[in-house]
């Protein structure tokens, strides 16, 4: 039996929500905003701004993850088409494209 297991979950978040850019764009802006009032032997490089900021994806994905699983039946039949007639019927990823346009970090 398939179900969407959080990688494939976190898979379709990437190929179908069209504001995971706006995303990474405000986490990096808050990123660089942390770093700059760190001290300067204390601020971190590029890759560790980019690590940060793709933890802070994976951290949201994670918890939207956690709260669509509890209402999704996983015992039907297709437990993966249930993952994806839940996240159309809620308009999931129209309400987290909105979400992401007005998420401010910070």
């Amino acid at each position: 039996m398939i179900k969407l297991n959080f990688k494939e979950f976190e898979e379709f978040l990437n190929a179908n929500l069209g504001s995971k850019s706006i995303f990474f764009e405000k986490a990096m802006e808050d990123q660089i905003k942390r770093n700059a009032r760190r001290a300067p032997a204390k601020r971190w490089n590029e890759a560790k701004l980019e690590r940060a900021v793709n933890k802070m994806w994976t951290d949201m994905a994670t918890s939207i993850y956690n709260k669509f699983k509890i209402s999704i039946k996983t015992n039907s039949a297709d437990p993966y088409q249930s993952w994806i007639d839940f996240i159309e019927k809620n308009e999931a990823l129209e309400n987290l494209d909105e979400m992401m346009t007005e998420l401010e970090f910070g």
